[in-house]
């Protein structure tokens, strides 16, 4: 085989190669852009199911239930109150949990500060001690139980936490255990016995 025939036979190949190398490459662009197709359209449909399915598990609306109840309870003999619950209602509808928890402690706080100058142990809201201070005393005094401090200490936290940063974001769980445990507390305090 001389020269010519060689580089000829080698040109053919290179062309072949080239051919195929960029076959294989529109190939593949072709099967990645369906890839892509499909993990958009999967993810756009996970997206989906979960905003459709978002609250279907009923806590949401258990807790906007309980906190009408509450409110129901108050409304006609602590103004406030019922407005404040009713903030805190408005909040958990806007997705604004964590500004709602906040209130939420708010409220207990206040119910605290109501209960200690009845006591005789400050003259006005403004000389009551701080909400752990208070806390603690209701404890002594048998307001709450333990049970019912070591949850107001955690709402107590997830308040600071939305008061205190910027951007706060309390997961789901925590807030579902914050909402029920301020209820629960405010239901304590205020001696309404609760239907089953």
């Amino acid at each position: 085989m001389n020269k010519d025939t060689f580089i000829a036979v080698l040109s053919v190949i290179a062309i072949f190669a080239f051919g195929w190398a960029l076959s294989e490459n529109k190939d593949k662009k072709r099967i990645q852009g369906i890839l892509k197709k499909k993990n958009d359209n999967y993810l756009k449909l996970l997206s989906q199911y979960i905003e459709d399915t978002k609250g279907q598990d009923g806590t949401g609306e258990k807790i906007k239930e309980q906190l009408k109840s509450l409110h129901d309870e108050y409304e006609g003999v602590d103004k406030a109150i019922s407005k404040k619950l009713q903030t805190v209602i408005e909040l958990i509808s806007e997705n604004k949990q964590e500004i709602a928890i906040e209130k939420l402690t708010l409220i207990i706080e206040n119910i605290l500060k109501d209960k200690y100058i009845a006591e005789g142990q400050a003259k006005d809201k403004k000389s009551c001690p701080s909400l752990f201070k208070l806390l603690e005393k209701a404890r002594d005094l048998k307001w709450i139980t333990n049970h019912h401090f070591n949850f107001s200490l955690f709402l107590k936290e997830k308040r600071n936490q939305e008061a205190h940063e910027l951007t706060c974001v309390i997961n789901e769980n925590e807030k579902i255990i914050a909402f029920f445990s301020g209820i629960e507390i405010i239901y304590q305090l205020k001696g309404i016995k609760r239907a089953a």
